[in-house]
């Protein structure tokens, strides 16, 4: 649980109720959730914040979620932060993870199943040595 302590999740979703659900259950588990509506936000936000995670909407308003992927992919200071992305479109699957994504769940998701990844993520990198 200490490994949690500070750690920022970036939520870029374009649905107000749906950020609302998201940010409670990241702020349920102690983490800080930090929200942008669309991928130009998502991309100042990093910079910004630098998260630890990010919770990406494939099907954003302002660009395709694989632009953000592959635009955040291209700076060295956010290569490393694990994007969860979310869709209601089965098919953007292989899509999301050959585009740089880490892992892909389809909307509606399961809160159950968001926390256990949003988990996992943050394990994964406080071995790895993240700040």
């Amino acid at each position: 649980m200490g490994a949690q302590i500070n750690k920022t999740v970036l939520i870029v979703e374009k649905q107000p109720n749906y950020t609302q659900l998201l940010v409670k259950q990241i702020m349920f588990a102690g983490l800080t959730p930090v929200v942008a509506v669309t991928g130009t936000g998502g991309l100042r936000k990093v910079e910004e914040c630098q998260p630890d995670l990010i919770l990406l909407e494939m099907e954003l308003t302002d660009m395709d979620g694989l632009d953000f992927v592959l635009t955040l992919r291209r700076k060295p200071e956010a290569d490393r932060i694990p994007i969860v992305a979310m869709s209601t479109f089965p098919h953007m699957k292989a899509k999301a993870l050959q585009g740089g994504c880490n892992e892909f769940l389809l909307k509606p998701v399961k809160m159950i199943d968001l926390m256990r990844h949003v988990k996992k993520f943050l394990r994964q990198e406080a071995k790895a040595g993240g700040v």
